[in-house]
């Protein structure tokens, strides 16, 4: 058993609670409430959420209820983008995980709204967090409202949203893609800005207590890294989900990187990302001694020959 199975064990059911209980007030339509839940509680690794709560865990500190709570905040932009990108005017997928997908159970403009509802939530979960602890314990409001701000930009039209935009026009015959535009353009956006403002919040919840001038900058420095940390990660997760996928996008007529640079190439450049993942590990555990990298390592070995 990895340390980082352990830590699911612990901690997966807390995020399932978190979530469920979150998604029974988001309305007082119950029946609008269940179609939330029903895009949100399918199924899904909570891998954001999960990265979130590693890196506080990796710097030894407590996790707070209301540090767990924003952590979930991440899941909520997750799950309307798939609510979103399954829609007919997207990717026209009937099933998400096996199940019908939420415009396919329960319409397509019940859909739109569903993921509405669901990202405009994110952030009354982030604004809230503080409702289920202590006051000893609870997180500065400036520092929620920070995290909201990083939230939204990594979610709009400087990150998942933008690489939506940008992965629409690989659906378009006349489109002519090439490497460095499907790597910075579609899944650095749209797959690893979430993965980025994950790790990067484990980071800023981690370093709460920074009180000197010296703490605040060695802090601001962690976050950059532990931000681009998260983009890595997320970059070599995309790659490896296309190497998975190579013959449906083959027959859905999706290039995808294997498809342009072929599978050993891309194995490489996902392999890339990956190194240069763990040498920003390498760096933070000589600069930090109470940072302990085993969990964020287990994160990287999630991908590639050890899936």
């Amino acid at each position: 058993m990895t340390k980082l199975t352990a830590f699911q064990s612990e901690w997966i059911p807390k995020i399932e609670q978190q979530l469920k209980q979150d998604l029974k007030n988001a309305s007082r339509d119950s029946d609008f409430s269940e179609m939330m839940a029903y895009a949100v509680l399918n199924g899904g690794k909570r891998l954001r959420p999960m990265l979130t709560l590693a890196v506080i865990a990796s710097f030894g500190q407590k996790i707070t209820p209301s540090m767990l709570k924003v952590a979930t905040a991440v899941e909520w932009v997750h799950a309307y983008s798939l609510v979103h990108d399954d829609l007919p005017a997207m990717d026209n997928d009937l099933l998400r995980r096996g199940k019908p997908s939420v415009h396919a159970q329960y319409g397509e403009a019940e859909a739109i709204l569903v993921g509405d509802a669901l990202l405009t939530g994110a952030f009354h979960v982030i604004s809230s967090a503080n409702s289920v602890t202590t006051e000893n314990e609870a997180i500065a409001a400036e520092e929620l409202l920070l995290l909201s701000q990083m939230l939204s930009f990594q979610a709009g039209a400087f990150g998942m949203v933008l690489g939506q935009v940008e992965d629409m026009k690989n659906h378009r015959q006349n489109k002519e893609i090439d490497v460095n535009w499907l790597l910075n353009d579609v899944y650095a956006p749209k797959t690893a800005a979430l993965l980025g403002f994950a790790a990067a919040a484990g980071s800023r919840l981690s370093h709460l207590n920074a009180v000197t001038e010296a703490a605040e900058l060695a802090a601001t420095q962690t976050n950059l890294a532990l931000l681009t940390f998260g983009i890595d990660f997320g970059m070599a997760f995309q790659i490896q989900d296309d190497l998975d996928d190579f013959d449906q996008d083959d027959v859905e007529n999706i290039t995808s990187l294997p498809h342009l640079i072929g599978i050993n190439a891309a194995s490489k450049k996902r392999d890339e990302y990956l190194t240069h993942a763990r040498k920003t590990l390498t760096d933070l555990a000589t600069q930090n001694l109470t940072f302990d990298r085993a969990l964020l390592d287990d994160f990287l070995n999630l991908i590639g020959d050890n899936i």
